[in-house]
């Protein structure tokens, strides 16, 4: 058997570093996040757009009804000339492993606070957020705007989960605190890894943002 060169032994040294650096280390950089994932996505009712096109800024929930947070959502409801809030359906307390010191109650402050986009690429998101286009496809307006021009003035928090959808997974909780959304250098999971990026104060919608009515486009600057 030839003994391999020193090339092909640094490299896999190099190889084998990488993997473990990537187990070790905790956190990723806004500037590696980006290179992977430079859009943003985001559904909102149709009503809602002419209230966006003039504000030009995305609000929480927090900041569109005056309704507590306490307690279970109860549905999408469809008023003229109120905004229509997404993704309102009740949760489900047994489906969820709160972490230690963190209630129903929190998570949902929590949810309420937060302007929710997909992760993903200029062309599309990632798979959740393609299901929620088709879900919700007759109905909401796209919108996509550059990552990079968001994060410059505000900080974005990361998760690896669809933090709104809390069904069993194999039969046991999912998981829900404090630790579902968090800044890059706290992350434990790789940028690839990322479903959600939240923001907690309202999204000022920078220059480049874009809105189509389907994914195909015809895309318009908004």
């Amino acid at each position: 058997m030839r003994a391999a060169s020193p090339d092909k032994i640094f490299s896999l040294f190099l190889h084998i570093t990488h993997r473990f650096c990537w187990r070790r280390n905790v956190g990723f950089s806004i500037v590696q996040y980006e290179r992977l994932r430079p859009t943003l996505w985001h559904l909102t009712h149709s009503q809602n757009f002419d209230s966006i096109r003039k504000s030009r800024v995305l609000m929480s929930a927090e900041h569109l009804t005056s309704t507590t947070p306490d307690g279970p959502r109860h549905g999408r409801q469809i008023i003229p000339v109120i905004p229509v809030l997404r993704d309102q359906d009740l949760l489900h307390e047994q489906c969820i492993a709160f972490e230690p010191g963190s209630s129903m109650a929190d998570f949902l402050r929590e949810l309420h606070r937060r302007v929710f986009f997909w992760s993903g690429w200029p062309d599309k998101p990632i798979k959740p957020g393609r299901h929620a286009i088709d879900r919700y496809g007759e109905s909401d307006i796209l919108i996509r705007l550059p990552f990079r021009e968001v994060a410059k003035d505000h900080v974005p928090y990361f998760s690896r989960c669809n933090s709104g959808a809390t069904r069993m997974q194999q039969g046991k909780p999912v998981p829900r605190g404090p630790g579902t959304f968090v800044k890059a250098p706290q992350c434990d999971f790789r940028p690839s890894k990322v479903v959600e990026v939240t923001f907690v104060q309202p999204v000022r919608l920078p220059p480049g943002t874009e809105v189509a009515r389907f994914l195909c486009g015809p895309w318009e600057i908004l």
